[in-house]
């Protein structure tokens, strides 16, 4: 929970930046990756009987899509409303469900896809919102980054004995490599310097190293239930410092992904406990 109410203003501070965006993707990444180097590193010198290899095809998975899901991310911030993007990203839980039944062949619950398909009616309303407004792109991107996050979140949960901090810091060195070819300047404004210094060294290093706790000692469908946080209050720090408001059509959207979600996860809870008594 700690890892989510860090990360709520994530979308605040991405909109505050006035950077271009692929000067704001490389300092992002960057900063982010030395910061979770750091930790690592740390870490692993402390945990000396239990080291992990770093350079592994999961981890190499983990980085590609943690790369491309950031990068989509800030795309949405940038092009369509704050909430909007975290509305569409809270559905990241139900793409790992259907990528994990393809690439995995796991079974998928009824109520799995009774979730996907009310989660899909969710999202159309926002894509016609965003139709009407000339946002749709920046909709679709957030729909990309929610996948490209899900695919990462499978590889990482069938393959535990990933570094995930170190994976992700390789997504961020990524990042910051395919940025440095797009970018025109490098350079960023003092108020930038703030805003991508407590995006880069403190929000998102921390939040994430946090979130991949969660799963260690809570079921998955309580950890994805907490994450939906993240929607909830990251729109309200948009509102109550940019004056950024949702559309009322947006708002449906989204009460409909998270309300959906809500009684998806708190069902699976309450399966998994029936099944251990």
């Amino acid at each position: 929970m700690l890892g989510v109410l860090v990360l709520t203003p994530d979308g605040l501070l991405t909109t505050l930046v006035s950077a271009d965006l692929w000067t704001m993707l490389f300092w992002r990444g960057l900063l982010m990756a030395i910061a979770l180097t750091v930790y690592s590193l740390i870490r692993r010198q402390r945990q000396t009987a239990s080291r992990r290899a770093l350079f592994t095809l999961p981890a190499l998975g983990i980085a590609i899509l943690f790369a491309a899901s950031s990068i989509a991310f800030v795309a949405a911030i940038v092009t369509t409303s704050v909430a909007n993007t975290l509305f569409l990203i809270t559905a990241a839980p139900l793409f790992a469900a259907a990528l994990a039944r393809v690439f995995l062949k796991e079974p998928v619950a009824l109520r799995t896809i009774v979730a996907i398909v009310v989660t899909i009616a969710g999202m159309a309303i926002i894509f016609g919102d965003g139709l009407g407004r000339g946002d749709l792109l920046g909709d679709i991107a957030a729909v990309f980054a929610a996948a490209c996050w899900a695919g990462s979140l499978v590889i990482l949960r069938h393959s535990p004995q990933t570094d995930a901090g170190m994976a992700i810091a390789f997504g961020g060195y990524l990042i910051a490599a395919i940025a440095l070819f797009f970018a025109p300047a490098l350079l960023v404004t003092p108020a930038d310097v703030l805003w991508l210094g407590l995006l880069g060294l403190l929000v998102l290093p921390l939040s994430f190293g946090l979130i991949s706790l969660g799963p260690r000692y809570l079921p998955a469908p309580e950890v994805s239930l907490i994450v939906l946080l993240e929607a909830v209050i990251g729109p309200l720090w948009a509102w109550a410092f940019i004056g950024q408001i949702p559309t009322v059509t947006s708002l449906v959207g989204g009460v409909v992904i998270i309300a959906t979600l809500a009684v998806y996860f708190f069902i699976g809870g309450r399966s998994e406990r029936v099944s251990a008594d």
